[in-house]
């Protein structure tokens, strides 16, 4: 898709995901994130790539913080990220670098709380236990 036929995520995602629940804690978010890798927790929707971009962009948002500067004080190993967005060639890194970059004006924990609600449609029920918890 081109860029600027792409939907544009982020700000609207955030601000539905932190309606839908109140603020996740990191443990909460911690916990969904391995229920999310776990292979053997059976999900009742499927995931498109799309989906799996966007677990991907919110995950490294909520965890290692901003792609471009300005960075956040809290934001980790800075010195690691990518100076410029991959060549056209290298379409995986490409595709995570737009996604990580479109979750660029949210914060943390809207990037937390939206991972959360869409592991929630996603999973279901151990995610509810989780955020009940």
């Amino acid at each position: 898709i081109h860029k600027k036929n792409r939907p544009k995520k982020g700000k609207t995602e955030a601000k539905q995901a932190s309606k839908i629940m109140s603020d996740v804690t990191v443990e909460q978010f911690e916990k969904i994130v391995a229920l999310v890798g776990d292979k053997t927790v059976k999900p009742i929707k499927s995931s498109n790539n799309a989906d799996k971009l966007r677990f991907y962009a919110l995950f490294k948002r909520a965890t290692l913080g901003k792609l471009l500067p300005p960075y956040d004080d809290d934001d980790k190993d800075t010195d690691s990220r990518p100076k410029s967005r991959p060549g056209m060639l290298a379409l995986e890194a490409r595709a995570k670098y737009d996604a990580w970059k479109d979750c660029q004006d949210m914060t943390k924990q809207q990037a937390m709380n939206e991972y959360c609600a869409n592991a929630k449609d996603k999973i279901g029920g151990p995610v509810e236990e989780v955020l009940n918890a």
